[in-house]
Parts: C-alpha cells; sequence; structure tokens
C-alpha cells in the first residue's frame, strides 16, 4: 500500500485529484495532464492499482508534446530585425519556455532581448508572469537592465528562448506573449496571442 501512496503522491498534485478518473471494478486509475518532477510530462498517464497487496503498475503514460512548432507561428519586423515566433512548451516544474529566432536580413545587427517585466506572457487565467530570464548562444540575461545583448550576423537566425517560472498548473492556454527587444534606438515589443503548451 506504501507503494501505491508513493506513487500516487509523485503523481498528483491536489488539482489532479479531482480530474482523475477510477474504475473501482478493475482498479484502473487514468490521470490526466501529469508532470513528474518538472522534466516528464504526459497527455495521462493510467495505472492499475492492486489494493490487496498494495502495488501498482503502469498501463500506458503518453507522453506530451514538448517540442517547439517547425514553422513560425507568428512574425514581427522592427526596423532592420525581424522575430519570428516558434511557440511555448513546458521546460520545467510550472516552467514554460518560449522560443524566438530574430534575423537581420540586410546588414549586421546589435539587439538586447529583455527579462523581467519587460517581457510579460499572460495565461488563460488572467495572470500574469514577467520573464525570469532570457538566453541566447551562451549568454543569458542578467544585469542592471536584466537583458542579453548580441550581435546578429547579416541573415543568419539566433534563438533567443525567455523562460517564465510559477506557471499557474490550472492554466491551460497562453493568452498572450509580449517579448521585449531592442535595435538601433528603438523598442520593438511582440504580442503572440493563443498559444497552446
Amino acid at each position: 500500500m506504501k507503494k501505491i501512496v508513493t506513487a500516487l503522491t509523485l503523481l498528483l498534485t491536489p488539482l489532479l485529484l479531482g480530474t482523475a478518473n477510477f474504475t473501482s471494478n478493475n482498479g484502473i486509475l487514468v490521470i490526466p495532464d501529469v508532470s513528474i518532477d518538472g522534466t516528464s510530462h504526459y497527455e495521462s498517464v493510467t495505472l492499475q492499482l492492486n489494493l490487496a497487496n498494495g502495488t501498482f503498475s503502469v498501463l500506458d503514460a503518453t507522453p506530451k508534446d514538448t517540442s517547439f512548432s517547425d514553422t513560425a507561428l507568428g512574425t514581427m519586423s522592427a526596423g532592420e530585425i525581424k522575430v519570428d515566433f516558434y511557440g511555448c512548451a513546458h521546460s520545467g516544474h510550472n516552467q514554460v519556455t518560449c522560443l524566438t529566432k530574430v534575423v537581420s536580413p540586410n546588414k549586421d545587427a546589435s539587439i538586447s532581448a529583455y527579462a523581467g517585466s519587460e517581457s510579460k506572457l499572460y495565461d488563460d487565467l488572467s495572470k500574469e508572469y514577467e520573464a525570469s530570464s532570457v538566453t541566447t548562444l551562451d549568454k543569458s540575461s542578467g544585469g542592471f537592465l536584466n537583458a542579453v545583448d548580441v550581435v546578429i550576423i547579416q541573415g543568419i537566425p539566433v534563438e533567443v528562448k525567455f523562460i517564465y517560472d510559477n506557471i499557474d498548473p490550472s492554466a491551460t492556454l497562453i493568452s498572450a506573449f509580449q517579448p521585449r527587444f531592442f535595435h538601433d534606438g528603438s523598442n520593438a515589443i511582440g504580442n503572440f496571442r493563443n498559444i497552446d503548451f
């Protein structure tokens, strides 16, 4: 019995307890939207519980697709740079990462990408989140401005990831992702909407 309790403790949050489906005649428990230690994400996990001897077996675990889109879901242009948005995905426990690719089609360019209150994300529960960090190439945001600076070589896209922590586990959709970039004396703020993750 301790094994079952331990497994359920690892798999279930209080929210999931209300959405799990247990069939008592065959001991099958189906749990939707499972995250284990913030690293493995599943659409659902099906367990066979044996209450007589306190054991369980995993009948099925359907992995959740946590990858980014192969094609841009949205684009914004600001002066000499173009920003393509490739989506957001779970990247840890209550953590979401949003991927952009920045390119300067006509010349080499210096850009800054901002974390903190400058780059916001809103979920479908109307909660607002600030980017905890921004990463690109081998750099992470930091310093007084909480930004990452990078030189983009003409025509070569550079991945810029915005990381958000403490995302409400009840959220099912990102209502708005608003990354902020700075280039050539002006700000560029994206406004990408209705994003599955």
